[in-house]
């Protein structure tokens, strides 16, 4: 892979490189930014960039050999005397915004320089990063960490700066350990998630410089958390790479890749099929992009967006190969992990298998949309089988073990995952549009409502949520409650089961929809609202819970290895009306009975029990610690001929460690 780019390992090189149509004439304009005050970019100096020997179609600038003055300078490119049209640098490392987007480069004793930033004080006593078995994942969309005062549209951008002070010591004291950062390369998508990257190479302007990035990272790693950079390579918005050379980098409708690939999302489609010189320059493009993001912000992981749409398996094999070569070179034994967003379900291209590409996995690990609708089904007694399709109980224990998926579009069982790092397990992600993908204490809470007689709108949902303690009556508080009782239930499975588990930001005190989530534009400008964790002391206590769980899903070692084996299923089942109760083992390889081990009883039917009686293998009972117990149960008690009792309300989960 040649070297294309104007980066030099973690340090900065004095050439400028671009490509462009290899019969275009290059010119750099340029100006120190400190005469702003005399901004006319028309009258800026200007340099013709050179063809580089050997390498048709890229050109170059040594910003050593111009004799500059020592300061900062934005610059840009003029293609074809187009001086009217100035095209920014894709491969900038540090943009300005003023009259347009433009690159930044830095002239200190006559030479290129970077800002230093220091690794020095990157890791503290006790908090190493955790190996992916160890994983619990808070899923950050960067826009989302700052609420808006009035509770409306979004007015404000999260930055790296705030997340810093005002985020990452609850989310150390919470349990999470790593942080999937939603696309925080510079996006045109202000108010949006950013799933339309325009510069690859520098974070968005609005959230802060380059060095805050890394202080983020840096101030994540003195925490023990790693931070996974989710990657847009389907396609770009107006990134600059279209100015220069459209079409050795970008699909047109005519290309027959064109008809290979998925949705463009209104903007343009990269173009991954080599030419017919056998060169792929989009692919280097993100290879370089992913290096630079390991060696200048440490990397511990990325999550590919929109991997159906991209339908290259043998570039993101090569993409993950890369990666995981260049962060071992420059971080040896540290963890990393490659994360597929694979919206077709196929947990295939986890697996070391023949027809893979060179017979081998693709990436690491993929989200497992299967787990999130089937433990939503469990819950809203939703989880409908028909005559000759696998069993209720088949599909509890796929859901749990990840053994195999289930798909409701096609109603068939699918491959499933053969180690628990293999799954990306979740409750809600950050894309909530659909009525069954929206936050899952809304999911949880409007049955509730509109069973009673209220309304379980986005609108009445926030009205009740944010008056509980003026203006909601005694069963709206009771039925809120409620809600939080089975999200901890639900937390219960996520944490228990066997996968690597993933929170969206908000769900661990049960925040919920302010705005429309059904509209494509209002769901990703409807940031946390933080004030909600103490919006009543059950809000709060659903937080401890879920560091409860946490605290048990990272230290015990029976969660961080695969074997699961449950032990009841009530007879009834399996029956339409039958009772839905359900116990399993987190075995850590011994018997069930065995100390060291996990053990989760569940009832996921509209049933309570104020005594439930179920065989048991662990008659110590005094060596048994309920975790994230319920507010209100009846504790584990022995009866006689090798069974217990204890008390399991409506779609209720206890866990308990042996």
């Amino acid at each position: 892979m040649p070297n294309h780019n104007h980066h030099q390992g973690s340090g900065i090189a004095s050439h400028l490189r671009i490509p462009a149509t290899a019969d275009s004439h290059v010119e750099i304009r340029f100006a120190d930014i400190l005469q702003r005050d005399r901004y006319d970019p028309q009258a800026w100096r200007r340099e013709a960039l050179t063809a580089v020997a050997g390498e048709s179609g890229w050109f170059e600038i040594d910003l050593d050999a111009l004799g500059l003055e020592d300061g900062d300078y934005e610059y840009e490119f003029i293609k074809d005397g187009a001086a009217d049209t100035p095209i920014a640098d894709p491969y900038a490392v540090h943009i300005t915004r003023f009259g347009g987007y433009r690159g930044v480069f830095q002239i200190r004793d006559g030479r290129r320089w970077q800002q230093p930033f220091s690794w020095d004080d990157e890791f503290t006593d006790g908090n190493e990063l955790r190996n992916n078995h160890q994983l619990v994942i808070y899923e950050m969309p960067m826009r989302w960490m700052e609420s808006a005062p009035e509770k409306a549209r979004q007015v404000g951008l999260g930055t790296f700066e705030k997340v810093v002070f005002a985020h990452l010591d609850r989310l150390k004291t919470l349990g999470i350990n790593a942080i999937e950062l939603l696309p925080v390369q510079d996006s045109p998508d202000t108010l949006n998630w950013g799933y339309g990257t325009r510069f690859f190479f520098v974070p968005d302007i609005d959230m802060g410089l380059p060095v805050e990035l890394k202080f983020f990272v840096k101030h994540c790693h003195r925490r023990g958390i790693r931070v996974i950079f989710d990657v847009v390579m389907n396609h770009a918005r107006n990134c600059p790479l279209a100015q220069l050379d459209y079409g050795r980098y970008f699909l047109s409708n005519e290309d027959e890749e064109r008809s290979h690939r998925g949705e463009d999302y209104g903007a343009r489609l990269f173009r991954y099929w080599p030419d017919e010189n056998d060169r792929t320059p989009a692919r280097d493009f993100h290879l370089h992009m992913a290096e630079y993001l390991i060696t200048e912000y440490h990397a511990d992981g990325f999550r590919i967006d929109e991997f159906k749409g991209i339908n290259h398996w043998l570039f993101i094999q090569q993409f993950r190969d890369h990666v995981w070569h260049v962060h071992q070179q420059a971080f040896p034994g540290r963890p990393f992990l490659v994360i597929a967003e694979d919206s077709w379900r196929r947990a295939v291209i986890t697996h070391r298998r023949e027809e893979n590409p060179n017979g081998r996995k693709v990436t690491d690990s993929m989200w497992n949309f299967a787990y999130r609708d089937e433990l939503r089904g469990a819950f809203s007694d939703h989880l409908h089988t028909e005559w000759g399709e696998p069993s209720r109980r088949e599909r509890i224990l796929w859901m749990v073990t990840g053994s195999r998926t289930w798909n409701d579009w096609s109603r068939r069982a699918e491959p499933g995952f053969y180690d628990l790092s293999q799954a990306v397990n979740y409750l809600t992600s950050h894309d909530v549009e659909q009525e069954e993908e929206k936050r899952i204490m809304n999911y949880l809470l409007a049955p509730l409502l509109d069973e009673r007689g209220y309304r379980g709108t986005v609108d009445d949902i926030r009205w009740v949520t944010d008056h509980l303690e003026s203006g909601a009556d005694d069963e709206q508080r009771f039925l809120h409650g409620l809600a939080l009782e089975r999200l901890r239930s639900a937390f219960s499975l996520l944490m228990t089961s066997v996968g690597i588990p993933m929170i969206l930001a908000g769900d661990e005190f049960g925040d919920v929809h302010d705005l429309d989530h059904t509209n494509w534009r209002l769901k990703m400008s409807d940031p946390v609202d933080w004030q909600r964790l103490d919006a009543s002391p059950n809000n709060r206590d659903l937080w401890h819970k879920v560091a409860e769980l946490i605290a048990l899903r990272t230290e015990h070692p029976a969660l961080t290895r695969n074997e699961t084996t449950f032990f009841y299923f009530h007879p009834d089942f399996d029956r339409n009306n039958g009772a839905r109760v359900f116990a399993y083992c987190r075995t850590k390889g011994a018997a069930p009975g065995a100390t060291g081990q996990v053990v989760v009883i569940g009832n996921i039917g509209p049933q309570s029990y104020a005594r439930f009686n179920l065989s048991w293998h662990w008659m110590d009972l005094d060596a048994i610690q309920e975790i994230a117990p319920p507010q209100h149960c009846a504790p584990l008690e022995r009866n006689d001929g090798g069974t217990v009792r204890l008390s399991l309300a409506a779609y209720q989960v206890r866990v308990f460690a042996t």
